[in-house]
């Protein structure tokens, strides 16, 4: 699929399904090096088992911070200051609703939150949501 700028009609935001994503920060005291290995090689997998999640989302991404691009950010002055965030977990599916039903699961808060709890700090979390457009996908 190719869209791109070019086409005949202009961009549109998605009605089909959402976005939901929350910017991450490790927990005080767990290097990002741990933080990153954990996030990726254990909470995916705790996270990826439960019914809701698998029955009510399209599409789960991870975002990981590459600390070796930090240096060439600031050199381009793309940004003032050092974010707190380390990574950025992304949900899709046809509404938000269907993202806070995971939230909201019994399975969700009694096998996930406790996993979070070992790596994200909850306190320093920020979401957004909405809709979304896809301008450039050469894919």
């Amino acid at each position: 699929m190719l869209a791109t700028s070019e086409s005949s009609s202009p961009p549109a935001l998605r009605t089909d399904r959402v976005r939901l994503a929350v910017l991450m920060a490790p927990k005080p005291g767990l290097s990002f090096e741990e933080f990153d290995r954990y996030w990726l090689d254990v909470h995916a997998k705790v996270f990826s088992s439960i019914a809701i999640a698998k029955r009510n989302l399209l599409k789960y991404e991870q975002f990981h911070l590459d600390p070796k691009y930090e240096e060439v950010i600031a050199a381009q002055t793309l940004a003032q200051s050092k974010s707190p965030f380390r990574g950025i977990a992304i949900f899709e599916a046809t509404s938000l609703d269907k993202i806070f039903e995971i939230f909201r699961d019994e399975e969700y808060l009694r096998v996930v939150v406790p996993d979070e709890h070992k790596f994200f700090d909850h306190e320093k979390a920020q979401i957004l949501a909405g809709p979304f457009a896809t301008i450039i996908d050469k894919l």
